[in-house]
């Protein structure tokens, strides 16, 4: 089902961090990816990341922009297709200028890649062609009122280059203090609206989503909402864009950090320890998108690493792959997927790092 928040980024930030015990219900009924989209002055901004504890989730928001910016976030809760940084919101419309977000459920050609949410194929389906053809339809009210009486009981939100943002059947969700929510099925309304329950405002609110139960009657497969499995899959190789350029791409950072127009070893070294420390797995993608062999060697050279307690968290096959090619430093394999945005979120997130100039025990038995 999912949760999209919308509003300027700074309330988003402050809601979400200082409402007591919000987060908390957002992260714990919506565990499988964040993700947000904003305008820069280079463009769209797309980051997306795969917190494993309320900590990662915590640290994320904090990461966000201050100011009056609009700003889109998105939680993920599986239904279809794989826990992965693919299937996190949002996803490229058209690439590098509009992105686009989902809450709900669609019925539309998920068996085709069983590896792939509803939302992927919806787009790849139904939206990504015309769109392509006329970017300004994703503002265009009666292409958005078309799509709400397609898609019934779900929620879309896209958004362009220049920060422009559009809602699809805005009214299914709640707003409040300029904010915009997009289900309270995911969080208890009642920590930051006091009267929410008595107040008519809201009493008609979502109240088929008042818990984890839905009607599943037309869905195309069983899913069981107590307990989530991961499909293991072979590692797919993925490869860079050729024709378009990503939101997610270097060329569409925000001024958060100068990244090097080619390999600067100074500027490297302290770019990839800033990125270890804070866990930002999306300068750490930038740095291996913008130079993948020298950025590896440099941090390997550098670096060694630690793997972390994982016993708790169910990795897929790729993810097993790559934490393996970290822990034994296998550069060449790492540059086989070195597109791969999951090569970043594991070197962050399930890894430890320690200067070489330090006596470092080793993680390999």
């Amino acid at each position: 089902m999912c949760l999209i928040i919308t509003g300027k980024s700074t309330n988003i930030r402050s809601t979400l961090l200082n409402t007591n015990g919000m987060l908390a219900d957002v992260y714990s009924s919506n565990p499988d990816g964040i993700g947000i989209m904003y305008a820069t002055s280079k463009g769209l901004k797309v980051v997306k990341v795969l917190p494993k504890t309320l900590a990662d989730a915590t640290a994320f928001i904090q990461k966000l922009p201050q100011d009056d910016r609009e700003l889109a976030i998105h939680f993920r809760w599986t239904t279809h297709g794989n826990t992965d940084m693919t299937n996190c919101h949002p996803y490229d419309v058209i690439p590098g200028y509009v992105a686009m977000m989902h809450n709900g459920v669609l019925h539309t050609g998920n068996k085709a890649d069983t590896t792939k949410s509803d939302t992927w194929h919806f787009i790849k389906d139904f939206v990504a062609s015309p769109v392509a053809e006329h970017p300004a339809l994703v503002h265009n009210q009666s292409y958005l009122d078309m799509l709400s009486e397609f898609i019934g009981d779900n929620r879309f939100v896209f958004m362009d280059g220049d920060g422009k943002m559009s809602h699809v059947n805005y009214d299914q969700g709640i707003e409040h203090d300029g904010l915009w929510f997009s289900n309270t099925y995911a969080w208890k309304p009642s920590r930051l609206i006091p009267n929410y329950y008595t107040s008519t405002k809201y009493s008609t609110r979502y109240s088929k989503y008042s818990g984890f139960e839905y009607d599943y009657d037309d869905y195309d497969y069983a899913y069981d909402w107590t307990k989530k499995t991961q499909t293991t899959k072979p590692l797919v190789l993925t490869q860079p864009l050729t024709n378009a350029v990503s939101a997610h791409h270097a060329n569409w950072l925000d001024d958060d950090y100068d990244l090097p127009e080619s390999y600067d070893p100074d500027n490297s070294i302290a770019l990839i320890e800033r990125a270890l420390t804070e866990c930002n797995s999306t300068l750490m993608m930038d740095l291996i998108d913008l130079d993948p062999e020298d950025t590896l060697v440099l941090l390997f050279d550098t670096f060694a690493p630690i793997m972390r307690d994982t016993n708790n968290i169910d990795f897929t096959a790729a993810e097993e792959e790559i934490n393996r090619m970290i822990a034994f430093e296998d550069i060449g394999g790492l540059l086989d997927v070195a597109y791969d945005s999951r090569i970043s979120s594991c070197i962050c997130y399930y890894f430890d790092w320690c200067k070489r100039e330090i006596d470092v025990p080793s993680n390999i038995a």
